[in-house]
């Protein structure tokens, strides 16, 4: 976005100023585990309701969703990350006719508040997952969190559908992989439509590239 662009997208529609620092103390002081929780648990319902009585499908599910199930499904630990490449912000694929691009400055505590800031940076201040189910800015904000303090994810590029992590920490080991799987899955299922593939390529590398369809 340009600077202008960037302006028009800082405030909530009818929201003032103080009202904005009011809902920035509730993202900051909410339980960023437990809603990122709520976040998988929300999707592993829908995703159950739409499977109907189909048993198979419903214990493919359960695997995706549990970590516990999902990990002796991964490869062995790695030494160390995989090597990421940006998918989005390199510069490589041109998203939509996007040519020049701004790189802005957001005053926040960290990247985790910029869906906060800029609530309609993406999207229309709403990421979608599975059907009709919408995630809002206190929603992005707790897994953005989550994987900060997990794994040392932090914010790189995002435009709207289209987001980027620049990752520290990856996991390595099958069960951290596979607990970042199912968060990933339940958040952004357009991209981690297999969160076995996901769990041992993408989530242990240095880069991940998330987007909605």
């Amino acid at each position: 976005m340009s600077p202008d662009d960037v302006a028009r997208a800082s405030l909530h529609d009818g929201v003032d100023a103080a009202a904005l620092e009011s809902l920035m103390a509730e993202v900051v002081c909410q339980d960023h585990d437990a809603r990122a929780a709520s976040v998988v648990v929300s999707s592993f319902r829908w995703s159950m309701e739409c499977v109907g009585g189909d048993e198979e499908d419903r214990e493919g599910w359960r695997d995706d969703y549990d970590p516990d199930r999902l990990a002796p499904q991964l490869g062995p630990e790695l030494v160390e990350p995989l090597s990421g490449v940006s998918r989005w912000g390199s510069g490589n694929r041109d998203i939509r006719g996007w040519g020049s691009r701004w790189l802005n400055f957001v005053p926040a505590r960290g990247g985790y508040e910029v869906p906060v800031v800029l609530p309609h940076l993406i999207g229309t201040g709403n990421w979608f997952g599975y059907g009709d189910r919408m995630l809002t800015p206190a929603d992005d904000a707790a897994l953005l969190r989550r994987w900060q303090e997990q794994w040392g994810a932090e914010l790189f590029l995002a435009q709207g559908a289209y987001l980027e992590l620049v990752v520290d920490r990856p996991p390595l080991d099958p069960r951290a992989a596979a607990q970042a799987a199912t968060e990933l899955l339940g958040y952004c299922s357009d991209t981690v439509q297999d969160p076995r593939t996901a769990g041992d390529g993408m989530l242990r590398s240095t880069v991940w590239s998330l987007w909605w369809d």
